[in-house]
């Protein structure tokens, strides 16, 4: 996983979702997440997860990579359905709602800077939880270079590209121990220093406000929708059902739309 690429898409880009408040964003996700645990329609979830997709072309955000981040939990989703789905239409309604929910997710890590996603739940969360939240999102850029470096250094020095694969894991092992070690005394050091220039139990990280509105209006718009529709179906199921190859048709259409857009 690309920590790097994933700061820069919600840090560095433009478009409408990232300029979105990031509060309406965290609302929004709620409901596609509603939406996901009451559908139990393949094909209606099918069409959550286009809906996405499509939201992720229309706020110019990193498709394929998206779509990478959001094939973790299918791929252990697949596992669990295999394991434990009586027929195959269970599991892929097992699949789509872990794809679908974590593309919403990563729809908002894209397009909205770590400290903001959490600015909105560090009023609600004890304030130790919300400080280790985004003291983890610093620390964790800290430790991939150093881990990369040791890395680099293991290679230099003892071969670890070399054909000997004991050797190797030893050399990676001892690279680990040491950024574990490494990890323990950052956070300590941090913790000084935070006591130092005058902390007392609280980081305060202002919301990020809106500068487009339309934006706001859409995505909470668009989640409502996705939610109104899994009400819907669900509770109309016996009616409904023999017309769900329809239900995918409308995100079809935005997709190709957002993405006839992006490319004019």
């Amino acid at each position: 996983m690309d920590v790097g690429a994933i700061d820069r898409s919600a840090t560095l880009g433009t478009g409408p979702l990232r300029s979105a408040d990031p509060r309406s964003k965290l609302v929004a996700l709620a409901l596609v997440l509603g939406a996901v645990l009451v559908s139990w329609n393949a094909l209606v979830l099918a069409s959550f997860t286009i809906a996405l997709l499509a939201a992720s072309v229309w706020g110019r955000l990193p498709v394929g990579l998206a779509i990478r981040l959001a094939a973790y939990p299918a791929v252990f989703a697949l596992v669990f359905a295999f394991a434990s789905a009586p027929d195959a239409m269970t599991a892929s309604v097992i699949v789509l709602k872990a794809t679908t929910a974590a593309l919403g997710a990563v729809t908002v890590v894209l397009s909205t800077p770590y400290p903001q996603v959490f600015a909105p739940l560090q009023r609600i969360t004890p304030g130790i939880v919300g400080d280790a939240m985004l003291m983890t999102y610093r620390s964790l850029f800290i430790l991939l270079e150093k881990f990369s470096n040791l890395l680099r250094a293991a290679r230099l020095r003892a071969g670890l590209a070399g054909k000997n694969p004991v050797r190797s894991a030893r050399v990676v092992f001892s690279a680990l121990g040491g950024l574990m070690l490494y990890a323990v005394d950052l956070a300590q050091r941090d913790y000084d220093i935070m006591r130092v220039r005058g902390y007392e139990g609280r980081l305060r990280t202002t919301p990020a406000g809106s500068t487009n509105r339309l934006a706001d209006v859409t995505i909470l718009v668009g989640s409502l929708v996705m939610l109104a529709t899994s009400v819907v179906w669900r509770s109309a199921a016996t009616t409904l059902n023999p017309y769900s190859w329809l239900a995918p048709l409308p995100a079809l259409a935005a997709l190709g739309l957002t993405f006839a857009l992006r490319r004019g």
